[in-house]
């Protein structure tokens, strides 16, 4: 059985919702859990550490914390609308780069950060959504 764009195309799309879904359920886990004595004093000080800029000041916890929850979310709405494409119009997968290319490309980026960055969970799905949307393009006609 060959893999079409459009397989491909969703499986990518997938990967961003697991990631982000993964992302949200690890940052609910780790504000839960009971604070860790070796992180304590960083904590402690990132909560200290004012950072203004444009708006109401906010800790540089709460910057971390913020950003982070924000990723987790968007994240899950940028692959829920590539699943949501692929099921509304799926010509635009099939036979045209236009949103696949894209895709493509912010999978790689988001893979390089991850590997430079980020532990195995994001670095394998990143991986498999720049596998599945290089396999979209390449198989669209």
């Amino acid at each position: 059985m060959e893999l079409t764009a459009l397989s491909a195309f969703r499986a990518g799309a997938w990967a961003w919702v697991l990631t982000g879904a993964g992302h949200l359920t690890l940052a609910a886990v780790l504000a839960l859990r009971p604070a860790d004595p070796a992180t304590a004093p960083a904590v402690a000080a990132m909560r200290d550490a004012d950072f203004g800029f444009a708006g109401p000041g906010r800790s540089l916890y709460d910057l971390n914390a913020g950003m982070s929850l924000v990723m987790g979310v968007a994240l899950i709405f940028a692959g829920l609308v590539c699943v949501l494409v692929a099921r509304g119009a799926p010509a635009l997968v099939g036979r045209s780069r236009s949103l696949s290319g894209p895709a493509l490309v912010a999978s790689m980026v988001a893979f390089g950060l991850s590997v430079w960055l980020l532990p195995l969970p994001p670095i394998v799905l990143f991986g498999v959504a720049t596998a599945a949307f290089g396999w979209a393009v390449r198989r669209a006609s």
